[in-house]
């Protein structure tokens, strides 16, 4: 199922929307593909006019800063002089600071609100967009200083405002770039020293591409701070863990990974409240800004800080004033523009300045975002009451989501009458709000109160009124995968289907479509149950599968053409088939944990009819939960007991050494046989780590964006985790060849870790005057036998890894008769006896198969520990060989 919505669909709906002839215009969120747009810019610098064509080439994504497009110029008409930059023919970079979602928009100008007490500027403040604009060119001029050229910064070349999205925005220089590439790395120890300034030839951490970024990031954040460009360095804090995609790297300088990285993004989305951190680094910017006098962060710089930085280069900015001049001219319009009560404070006591620039700049922004027309706009300049007024219409519908609010809490606390007085508010708020939004939309908008009028006196125009806002609403459900062309479609001829798809539309857009679009369920379906079968019998079809997941992950940048074109042309070889075909199986896994949850936690609530229904529901998520972060679950032990299948059937150990190990554990074992290719096709294991790791962080909001640190994050620990942990497993094999193997130890470990127990036991008895069974002293238990584990392991010299494993899982077993037979001796001297000679060995064997499993167990839990984790200090020269380093040691490492 495609992934895309049919742009060709929207355009049909827009033009049946124009063909109801209504008096308002349509409601307008984002542009498509083709779409010509005409604007009035104004270059940054030089500051010359000049009306733009613009071709809309495609959407490349929004977030809470605005929504970008790739366009391209196709006409100019500058009176005034050339804009730097632009040129007929050019693709640019367009940015219109509103975000394309609602919702986003609603919670970015709400978080903005309370730390400035203002509508958000970038979008509805000229000024405030020409200051950050003004900035950035400084910035970039300053790049060339401490970064080496002015490439390091995206160039920036007009502002305007867009009267059909109601914002500001600005065009800047389109970089074909992408975020990072991801690299195999089987030292990240040494990348973590590298991190702390502990490692002094960086060459050895390898991921030359991830080191290059962190550090031209970190440079980059100081030469923000020397030239006072404090909150805008925000943008480019590692800690933050989602600035990484704020810098790209650029196509043209592959193979070189210091080179072409490039700022690109200036505009923040959310105001940073001293109250309200929203990533870890937050809490340290909080902090240095509280420093600074801030308690609210976003856009400010600091002036005289600039002015030194310039007087130390003058040289360098010699042909600036006039943009020095401006910018500050901007700032001062811009900050004398919101009210703003930790920035202005004392000065909204005396300054009728302040208030008649906030008056002016409200005014602006309503007008820039379509809330009043012209007309309105010059009555309410004319009056500051006027102002006032209208800005009070506004706060009704604050007040009515606050009383709503309020009505959901007082039904919350139970009772009929007050769920009935919860109702009744309900009413009243929702009356609010339409009452706040009727004054000002009437109030501000001729065209508007026209509209209405017609609505309300002619049955004609009401229902093209009601047609032209089901296709405004329908639009949004195509864009949003919600309903599909043809669905579309039969709206225009049928309006009233969409009635019930209004309470779906609240839903997730795939049990919208479920529960809507037989179709598509048939095919989601299919898509569960049929499709993995089918990969499994069908080796064209797993192909083609492939293929497409190559095809991805190059638009994505994870593949380069070079990775591209040779895992394409491998891709009829028998080995990869069969990896394909174990894939396949591993898709066919997926839903096994989920079914079997459900299915448990069914049958547990139907079997105790008894229970009330907060327990059973209480009772049902802890099931489903259990299910989900144990590390064996029913699917993972499906598949590997399918690799160990394939193990016995080709009699091939080497083949699947490392996927016999990790197919048994749950989320890693997806991974087991991607880590498993890594020596024998580098390019195809790397990517397929990266499509699978990566694409579970993506669902995460915000953190997950392609390119941000979590996904980087989640490669590392499934792809180059291993690897490292593989490698530092072949040192330590090497160091022990030396050793003789080593079993004494095991004798003396078992015996007093059966004392230190069998002490617990009669301590517990002293203490509660009654002997423990284990359930009750589980968790001390567990570390004593863990311990175990870890010492006869790490004692065992040069012995086999498994075998290591082995002995430990045997010892703990020891021990779990030693102290079985311990703890009934104790019972049989404390206690007389109770039991007849056959109740006593049950009895004995019993709490032997329970003391015996859970030490053994955790004993081997224990060896796999110190195999993976614990390691001596090794000599790292040879670290300097990666990447190739790393297969031919994953070679090795699988052929022992």
């Amino acid at each position: 199922m495609s992934r895309h919505y049919s742009q060709q669909t929207c355009r049909e709906l827009a033009a049946a929307f124009d063909q109801q002839n209504l008096i308002r215009p349509m409601r307008v969120t984002r542009f498509e593909s083709g779409q010509v747009l005409t604007y009035d810019v104004t270059g940054v610098w030089p500051a010359r006019k000049a009306r733009v064509g613009l071709v809309v080439e495609r959407f490349v994504g929004g977030g809470f800063a605005g929504q970008v497009y790739q366009v391209t110029v196709n006409s100019i008409d500058a009176p005034d002089g050339p804009v730097a930059g632009l040129s007929v023919g050019a693709k640019c970079a367009m940015k219109i600071l509103v975000p394309p979602s609602r919702g986003a928009e609603a919670f970015r100008n709400a978080v903005y609100f309370a730390g400035f007490q203002a509508p958000f500027a970038l979008q509805v403040n000229p000024a405030a967009a020409r200051a950050g604009a003004l900035w950035q060119k400084f910035i970039r001029r300053a790049a060339a200083l401490r970064l080496g050229s002015e490439q390091a910064v995206v160039d920036i070349f007009c502002t305007f405002v867009d009267p059909a999205l109601g914002s500001c925005g600005e065009l800047s220089e389109w970089i074909n770039g992408r975020t990072w590439r991801f690299e195999a790395n089987d030292h990240l120890d040494l990348l973590a020293l590298w991190r702390r300034g502990k490692l002094q030839d960086a060459a050895e951490a390898g991921s030359a591409e991830y080191r290059a970024k962190r550090q031209f990031m970190a440079d980059f954040v100081t030469l923000l701070h020397d030239m006072g460009a404090h909150e805008f360095a925000r943008q480019y804090e590692w800690s933050t863990c989602k600035s990484q995609p704020n810098c790209l790297k650029r196509l043209e300088t592959e193979g070189r990974p210091a080179e072409g990285l490039t700022a690109v993004d200036f505009r923040a989305g959310l105001a940073l409240l001293a109250c309200l951190p929203m990533s870890p680094g937050d809490f340290k910017l909080i902090g240095k800004g509280l420093a600074r006098g801030r308690l609210v962060q976003f856009d400010r710089g600091d002036l005289r800080k600039l002015d030194a930085f310039i007087v130390r280069h003058r040289e360098h900015f010699a042909d600036m004033h006039d943009a020095l001049a401006e910018l500050r001219a901007d700032e001062e319009i811009y900050r004398n523009s919101q009210i703003d009560l930790a920035g202005n404070h004392v000065r909204l006591l005396h300054s009728r300045r302040l208030w008649a620039g906030i008056a002016d700049a409200t005014v602006n922004g309503w007008r820039i975002s379509n809330v009043i027309d012209d007309a309105c706009a010059a009555s309410l300049k004319r009056s500051r009451l006027r102002v006032v007024l209208f800005a009070l219409a506004g706060w009704l519908g604050v007040a009515g989501v606050a009383a709503a609010a309020g009505a959901a809490v007082w039904a919350h606390i139970g009772g009929f009458l007050n769920i009935t007085l919860a109702a009744g508010l309900g009413v009243g708020a929702a009356a609010l709000v339409f009452a706040g939004r009727a004054v000002r939309t009437l109030w501000g908008r001729g065209d508007y109160r026209r509209h209405w009028g017609r609505v309300l006196t002619s049955f004609d125009y009401f229902t093209r009124a009601m047609r032209g806002r089901m296709i405004e609403r329908m639009i949004e459900w195509v864009r949003a995968l919600r309903v599909d062309s043809r669905h579309a479609r039969q709206f225009l001829q049928q309006p009233w289907r969409q009635i019930y798809h209004l309470p779906l539309s609240v839903a997730p857009v795939f049990l919208h479509r479920l529960l809507s679009d037989a179709t598509y369920a048939v095919t989601f379906i299919k898509g569960i149950v049929l499709r993995p079968v089918q990969l499994y019998f069908n080796p064209s079809l797993r192909e083609q599968w492939m293929r497409d997941m190559v095809a991805d992950g190059h638009a994505h940048g994870m593949l380069s053409d070079a990775d591209r074109d040779a895992i394409l042309s491998r891709l009829g070889e028998p080995y990869i088939q069969k990896y394909l075909k174990c894939l396949a199986v591993h898709v066919c896994t997926l839903p096994i944990t989920q079914v079997v949850s459900l299915a448990i936690a069914v049958w547990y609530v139907l079997s105790n009819p008894q229970m009330k229904w907060e327990q059973a529901w209480g009772v049902a998520v802890g099931i489903l939960v259990f299910f989900q972060v144990i590390p064996v679950s029913p699917g993972s032990l499906a598949r590997g007991l399918y690799v160990l299948y394939m193990v016995i059937r080709e009699r091939s150990v080497k083949d699947y050494n490392i996927a016999l190990f990790l197919g048994f554990f749950k989320y890693i074992g997806y991974l087991a046989f991607p880590i498993q290719m890594a020596y024998r096709y580098p390019e195809l294991s790397r990517f397929m780590a990266g499509h699978w790791a990566t694409g579970a962080v993506h669902i995460v909001p915000v953190f997950g964006e392609r390119g941000a640190l979590l996904e980087y994050g989640a490669f590392n620990l499934f792809y180059n985790r291993p690897l490292t942990l593989r490698r530092k497993m072949g040192e330590r094999a090497a160091q022990r060849r030396s050793l003789p193997v080593r079993l004494w130890h095991v004798a003396p470990v078992a015996v007093a870790t059966t004392a230190l127990l069998i002490g617990a036991d009669f301590g517990f008895r002293r203490l509660m005057n009654d002997l423990p069974h284990l359930r009750e002293i589980a968790v001390w238990v567990m570390w004593p036998a863990l311990a175990v584990g870890m010492l006869v392991a790490g004692l065992a010299g040069n012995m086999s890894p498994l075998r290591r494993v082995a002995w430990a899982a045997m010892t703990g077993v020891i021990i779990g008769l030693l102290y079985t037979l311990a703890h009934w001796g104790l019972e049989q001297w404390l206690e007389p006896p109770r039991l007849g000679v056959w109740e006593t060995l049950w009895e004995i064997t019993e709490s032997f198969m329970k003391r015996g499993f859970f030490i053994g167990v955790f004993a081997m839990i224990g060896a796999v520990l110190e195999e993976l984790f614990v390691f001596r200090k090794t000599p790292h020269a040879t670290a300097a060989a990666l990447p190739l380093q790393a297969p031919a040691l994953a070679e090795g490492v699988a052929e022992q």
